[in-house]
């Protein structure tokens, strides 16, 4: 069995002046998702990624070490997340939301209405406070394909490194 492996690097490539953004990657392990539920490949198998960024962020380069990455275009992905409050009034969720938050519920005491400010990835609660959250919302991910060969090198137990750069403007 082949690992699928996922570097992002963000940033201007200096690493200097670079303004906030987001830029996150991860193989479609959801059950319906493009793999199928997998997460663990034989070699010569197509694997699809789910790259996810915030509205400044533009992807300038993708390499990978082995096989090829191609472009598929664009799907959208429900999203849970459990949103952590420690004695502040707002929390950030994993990938940006496309619009806004679908649904909330608190475990425990509640901070109120939940507000999607215009990052699309910080969550303001009404009142400051301790509190956990679970909510629901939708992002668009960019699809890409990293297909990999039957062997490397003879060998056919090998792991993939997929780069994908950005730039936030």
């Amino acid at each position: 069995m082949a690992n699928a492996t996922i570097r992002v690097q963000f940033g201007s490539p200096d690493g200097q002046g670079a303004s906030e953004g987001h830029l996150s990657a991860e193989v479609d392990a959801r059950p319906q998702g493009l793999n199928g539920g997998k997460t663990s490949f034989s070699p010569g198998e197509t694997v699809y990624i789910l790259v996810y960024k915030s509205d400044n962020v533009s992807i300038t380069e993708t390499i990978c070490s082995a096989g090829s990455l191609s472009a598929q275009g664009t799907a959208t992905v429900t999203v849970t997340d459990e949103l952590m409050f420690e004695e502040t009034d707002n929390a950030s969720l994993s990938v940006p939301a496309r619009a806004g938050i679908d649904t909330s519920v608190w475990y425990g005491r509640s901070l109120g209405t939940l507000t999607l400010q215009s990052d699309k990835v910080t969550v303001k609660s009404a009142v400051k406070g301790v509190g956990v959250a679970k909510v629901t919302y939708e992002a668009q991910a960019q699809v890409y394909a990293l297909a990999s060969p039957a062997a490397l090198n003879g060998e056919t137990d090998f792991s993939i490194l997929a780069l994908i750069k950005g730039s936030a403007t």
